[in-house]
């Protein structure tokens, strides 16, 4: 049963479920332990739907038994690593077909609605990676199914207009969030995002890894929104996710661009781990309007 549910599980849902692992093993979980599905969201800054997904796995796996609504731990035994590695060529053959779909959408060349077929005929690729791609975007709200047949894309960025509107819109919200009343942040929140930055400075860069790096980098921003305790600054965050995703997607700014932004994200960690919620507040707003700055180049020039 094992293997066949690994091979049929989303990348996405692989990684989530790795990085669960990961978080219970750093912080000596037990157990009988009972696990809260919402805040295994919270703490991995991603909705509870993808986080469904790494719970079934894990229960396939033995790790973790589920009665109802109720998560309870039964061992932490089983390698975190061995999620990945198996499924390491159709997760390369996935995110190849996310940059793709990402460079098309941004040329034009690819339209707002597409079938499965088509894409397998335009990309060269299976149905079961054309399959995984969908599921992967859909787990982000990326794509949305239509109610016949076929797949819609969500909004992104048309001009660099709309992206100077939008970080104008991100610098008055996301400093300010840090500074809520009652911000908070999930136990173990803090480490696992410096471990999920840390992977991509230890490393050469690969031509798959804008798609792993920026979910990294959309769960950091919505983790700090949902910190802040306030719902109506967690939607804009998660809209404005949504319009960047295809455009971080077709990376066009090489390692140095990810090295900074790393390291800016970082130094927010940093500034929170000692309580310092002003300085993270100025050090997002730097990392905000640096990027702010950086030229929006089109595909279509």
């Amino acid at each position: 049963m094992t293997a066949p549910l690994l091979a049929e599980t989303s990348a996405l849902h692989r990684e989530l479920a790795r990085d669960i692992l990961l978080g219970l093993r750093a912080r000596g979980a037990v157990p009988g332990e009972k696990l809260s599905r919402l805040a295994l969201a919270k703490e991995l800054g991603v909705s509870r739907t993808p986080v469904e997904g790494a719970v079934a796995l894990l229960e396939s796996l033995g790790v973790v038994e589920t009665e109802g609504r109720a998560v309870r731990l039964r061992h932490v035994a089983f390698d975190p690593e061995h999620l990945v590695p198996r499924a390491a060529e159709e997760s390369d053959a996935v995110a190849e077909l996310l940059v793709a779909l990402a460079r098309d959408r941004r040329s034009g060349a690819l339209p707002e609605e597409v079938s499965e077929r088509l894409l397998q005929s335009r990309y060269a690729v299976g149905r079961a990676v054309v399959a995984a791609t969908l599921r992967q975007l859909s787990d982000v709200g990326a794509v949305m199914r239509n109610r016949g047949h076929g797949w819609r894309f969500g909004p992104a960025y048309s001009s660099a207009e709309d992206r100077a509107a939008s970080y104008r819109f991100r610098l008055m919200l996301e400093p300010t969030g840090l500074l809520e009343p009652g911000f908070s942040l999930p136990s173990g929140w803090v480490a696992g995002m410096r471990r999920a930055h840390e992977r991509f400075l230890g490393r050469a860069w690969k031509d798959t890894d804008p798609v792993h790096f920026f979910e990294t980098n959309a769960a950091f921003h919505r983790g700090l929104a949902e910190g802040s305790g306030n719902r109506f600054l967690v939607q804009a965050i998660e809209q404005q996710n949504q319009l960047r995703r295809f455009s971080n997607y077709d990376w066009q700014r090489g390692m140095e661009r990810v090295r900074t932004s790393a390291a800016d994200h970082l130094g927010i960690l940093e500034a929170l781990e000692v309580g310092d919620r002003p300085e993270a507040a100025e050090r997002m707003r730097h990392h905000l309007a640096g990027t702010a700055k950086l030229a929006w180049r089109s595909r279509t020039g």
